[in-house]
């Protein structure tokens, strides 16, 4: 975590020092004053609908030791008795600030994105990395222009590696969490269709993502999926070394053998022939633990040790999260967020596990602009060509997710629609009811995270308890 003295982040944020008696010294950076810890330095941010320069008293109360201001906002008089910089614009400063202290640091950083995976794969990495090192991950999904700087901020003196997530909207964004990173190692997870309602398609989808191997120094390496084409046509920089992982015969690391049992996928990684047992369904998890093996076999951890360190492996909440709420009824909460890509892998999970009923509940997936009425009904008829029992379609496209499955010759899938959770939580209470003696439940819930399935999660925990 940042320690550091105000005099000294003057200097970084090349602004006015405070006057020498009211110097000071602070540990931590926080942008909420309802969770500060004494000591830290308070950053409010400015929003659309919010204003952190509100809260600054709070921050205070709660025991800051002082506080950044914007220039362009008045300060109270009584704020300016109190150690404070005043800078040009807060978030920028935030960023400055963490990459200079990134800098600061004898770090190995990684940079991990993709349209799908990034936390998963992060979550991974960190595991197989620890056997050896000193590691940090990014917390939660802290992958933006705010949330990455506050979590290089809250890196230890003594970390050797820190795994950072890198999530985009746009081009320039990546390249931006870069500029304040500065990666040793970027792993790309895959090239999928989330964000392309705002990016267009996926060639630009992977330009945005390919910002993250073009900021790679020298001798450094990317780690990429082995059957994209599209990032296989970008150019790499000088000096850039990419390995390539997957399942084909070129891949520096191969996936073999993968088999489901029970809720673990169990593969081989070649040419190493290393067995790997991961406590998380799905051939996609399986891959993504291929590019941690990379980053693993790169920085000289023995596969072995990375494997039994994987053994052990949990991911971030509502990431393929199972849960036996009894013997004949399996939740996989799979809603922290949805775009095609992963969508179709969860419902391959979902055909893959041990149970007699399936249940797929699906939600809209945002952010896919003119393409949203085409991928809806893709998902919809994958759901019946792997013959779900029942799938139950919510939100605003759910009517272009039955048509896809109605539209499936022979299927013998059940197709029902929700307008939103609350009406879909009642048909689902029916389906329960009506599936009671129809052997195991196996229901999976995906959908982006505006949907709120979490709700529909803590419902089923709550009458199953």
């Amino acid at each position: 975590m940042i320690r550091a003295t105000f005099r000294e982040i003057a200097t970084v944020l090349h602004v006015a020092s405070p006057p020498p008696p009211y110097d000071g010294s602070f540990t931590g950076v926080s942008t909420d004053s309802r969770s500060i810890l004494p000591g830290q330095l308070y950053v409010p941010l400015r929003g659309e609908q919010f204003d952190g320069h509100a809260f600054v008293r709070d921050a205070l109360h709660r025991g800051a030791s002082g506080f950044l201001w914007q220039e362009n906002i008045s300060l109270p008089e009584d704020l300016s008795r109190v150690l404070h910089l005043v800078v040009p614009d807060t978030l920028h400063a935030l960023q400055m600030l963490a990459a200079w202290y990134r800098q600061s640091l004898s770090v190995f950083v990684i940079g991990i994105t993709g349209s799908n995976g990034k936390t998963s794969t992060k979550d991974l990495v960190a595991e197989a990395l620890s056997v050896q090192y000193v590691t940090y991950k990014t917390e939660g999904n802290f992958n933006n222009h705010i949330g990455l700087p506050l979590s290089i901020l809250r890196l230890a003196p003594e970390t050797q590696i820190a795994i950072l997530e890198m999530g985009m909207s746009a081009r320039g964004e990546i390249a931006r969490l870069c500029e304040i990173a500065r990666p040793d190692l970027g792993i790309i997870t895959n090239i999928g269709e989330a964000h392309i309602g705002l990016l267009g398609s996926r060639e630009n989808i992977a330009r945005a993502k390919w910002e993250l191997i073009e900021s790679l120094g020298p001798r450094a390496l990317a780690i990429l999926p082995d059957d994209e084409p599209l990032l296989d046509a970008l150019p790499v920089p000088n000096d850039v070394c990419v390995w390539r992982v997957g399942e084909t015969k070129d891949a520096v690391l191969r996936l073999k053998e993968y088999q489901l049992v029970g809720t673990e996928g169990h593969f081989t990684v070649c040419p190493d022939q290393v067995p790997v047992r991961l406590p998380i369904p799905g051939k996609h998890q399986a891959r993504n633990a291929l590019c941690a093996f990379a980053a693993a076999k790169y920085l000289g951890v023995d596969l072995k040790l990375a494997a039994h360190a994987m053994e052990r492996a949990t991911l971030t909440k509502m990431r393929m999260e199972i849960t036996d709420l009894s013997d004949r009824f399996t939740v996989i909460n799979d809603a922290y967020n949805a775009a095609p890509t992963s969508t179709l892998a969860a419902l391959a999970v979902l055909r893959d596990m041990p149970g007699d009923y399936r249940i797929a509940v699906l939600g809209d997936m945002m952010e896919l602009g003119q393409e949203s009425e085409r991928l809806h009904e893709q998902v919809g008829a994958q759901a019946a060509h792997l013959g779900v029992d029942v799938l139950l379609a919510v939100g605003e496209f759910s009517a272009a997710m039955t048509r896809g499955a109605n539209g499936v010759t022979g299927s013998q899938t059940s197709v029902l629609a929700a307008s939103d959770v609350e009406q879909a939580w009642e048909l689902l209470q029916s389906l329960l009811t009506a599936a009671k003696t129809a052997g195991k439940i196996v229901l999976l819930l995906k959908a982006s995270r505006k949907m709120k399935f979490e709700e529909m999660a803590k419902r089923l925990e709550q009458e199953t308890s």
